[in-house]
């Protein structure tokens, strides 16, 4: 995902609309909509810096953002299964009481909706290692 579009979707998450969004912050709501639709990266740095102050994030955490969102659709992309291993680890995860309820449809699931929640579950591990 690039940078617009996790831009809109922060946006998006906060609660406000794009013209909203852009008055909030003292921009121009046709400087904001011309920055997402033409890519962040053609964009005066000063009204980068009022988007991301006004999302409550740094131009490095939006990156990180782009960086991780990269990673994930290669990793999904390159890996359409788990291993044996990995399947273990899920089935594992999921059998903890604490993680139960949220996959407790796992095991009755059809295989596609099984392949979902596996991925929700890569997500989920990814955050935790993450954190360490």
């Amino acid at each position: 995902m690039e940078r617009a579009k996790i831009i809109s979707r922060l946006i998006e998450e906060k609660g406000y609309s794009r013209r909203a969004f852009a008055e909030r912050i003292g921009l121009p709501p046709t400087t904001l909509q011309s920055m997402l639709n033409r890519g962040v990266g053609g964009a005066a740095i000063d009204n980068v810096l009022k988007v991301t102050k006004g999302l409550g994030i740094t131009i490095d955490e939006l990156e990180e953002m782009v960086a991780n969102e990269k990673g994930f659709i290669e990793s999904s992309e390159r890996q359409d299964a788990l291993s044996p291993a990995e399947l273990a680890e899920f089935e594992a995860f999921i059998n903890n009481p604490e993680h139960g309820i949220f996959f407790k449809s796992y095991l009755d699931a059809p295989e596609e909706r099984k392949k979902d929640l596996q991925k929700v579950w890569e997500i989920i591990k990814r955050a935790s290692e993450d954190e360490k």
